[in-house]
């Protein structure tokens, strides 16, 4: 019995001591094992320098502002209703007949200002110039006339009243009863209140408003929406007009035309809003009313443009852009000059050529562009 308790006190000695050692020796193997291993090197990754042969484009939000044009109004006017030559939805310009009353087609005429008086031949004065203005812009010509109703101008009234039907009592005297005063030219009708067989409206009545016609298209960031932008009509009660913020607005590039689908739109000077004279044509092309739309700025490719991965653009913070090179099993840094990006890559332009390997994301200790 005593040798056997004594056989297995010293096994269980044993048992205690590789319980304790076993640790230690499996430390040792592994510190061992490191030491012969090594991390692998990183694999690099070139990518192929193209030729930019397809231009850029990028989005853009027209945040447009909107007004009401003032209405027409009825002159002192007097008689039946015989005829109404204005539709809503149709246009206004010079010349063009608004309706007949009493007999006399009563014609629109776009002039600085409104006719208040009758003039007669030798009368001078703020009304025979717009007299003149009206009858220039219906196709007569008046220019011998200089601020006076002269021959010229009496001819021309016959032959307005002519076309017409309108007549004088005193021959030729021009009543200011036969136009209709015009905001301005082209005037979009939005809708008409002249009904025939009716007495005419008396003076002053609204007879015809206009559609709500574009007054301001800004370029902003594409991310602006119809839901991020307030929107109201002009000389409506205050609210958030269509409001952008400096850091959105967006200047179109020297290079780059406006496109709203694929119809191309004049820029004003500073290229950041739709030139004054391109409004009538992007209210044709956007959603009445609406106070954005969506539209793009497009480059033609220049020469001397190659397209790069963006990853390989290096950008330092002395504010120097380059790619590093793959050459004579190394990397040399080539500086360039970023125009645009595209894709997941970038347009630049430098000492490149078309088919040259440039590094991909290379190690921060390579990302310099100093020549070595």
């Amino acid at each position: 019995m005593a040798r056997g308790s004594g056989v297995k006190g010293v096994l269980a000695w044993a048992g205690v001591v590789v319980w304790c050692l076993a640790p230690v020796g499996a430390y040792w193997l592994l510190t061992e094992r490191s030491a012969e291993l090594s991390l692998a090197e990183p694999i690099p990754v070139d990518g192929v320098v193209r030729e930019n042969d397809g231009g850029s484009s990028r989005d853009v939000t027209l945040v447009m502002t909107w007004h009401s044009p003032p209405g027409l109004v009825a002159p002192e006017w007097s008689g039946l209703v015989q005829a109404v030559s204005a539709q809503a939805g149709g246009s206004l310009s010079s010349g063009d007949a608004v309706a007949k009353i009493a007999g006399v087609d009563r014609l629109a005429c776009a002039s600085d200002h409104p006719m208040a008086n009758p003039v007669a031949l030798k009368d001078k004065g703020p009304d025979v110039e717009t007299l003149h203005q009206c009858l220039t812009l219906t196709g007569h010509d008046v220019s011998a006339d200089k601020g006076v109703y002269g021959q010229a101008t009496k001819q021309a009234v016959e032959a307005w009243s002519a076309r017409t039907g309108a007549a004088s009592e005193k021959g030729t005297v021009f009543d200011p009863a036969w136009l209709i005063y015009l905001p301005a030219e082209d005037y979009q009708l939005g809708s008409v209140d002249l009904q025939v067989a009716v007495p005419a409206p008396a003076p002053g009545s609204v007879i015809a408003t206009a559609e709500p016609a574009l007054a301001r298209a800004v370029l902003a960031s594409p991310d602006l929406s119809g839901d991020t932008v307030g929107f109201e009509l002009e000389g409506e009660p205050a609210g958030a007009f269509p409001a952008v913020a400096p850091d959105d607005v967006i200047t179109a590039g020297d290079d780059e035309s406006l496109l709203v689908g694929k119809t191309p739109l004049e820029l004003s000077a500073d290229r950041a809003e739709v030139a004054i004279d391109a409004l009538p044509r992007l209210s044709g092309l956007a959603q009445p009313n609406a106070s954005t739309a969506k539209a793009s700025l497009e480059r033609e490719a220049s020469d001397g443009e190659f397209l790069v991965p963006a990853a390989a653009v290096v950008a330092t913070p002395r504010g120097e852009t380059c790619v590093l090179r793959v050459a004579g099993g190394g990397l040399e840094p080539v500086t360039v000059a970023v125009a645009d990006d595209k894709g997941g890559s970038s347009i630049v332009t430098g000492e490149l050529k078309a088919g040259d390997l440039v590094r991909i994301t290379p190690p921060a200790e390579a990302r310099s562009c100093a020549s070595k």
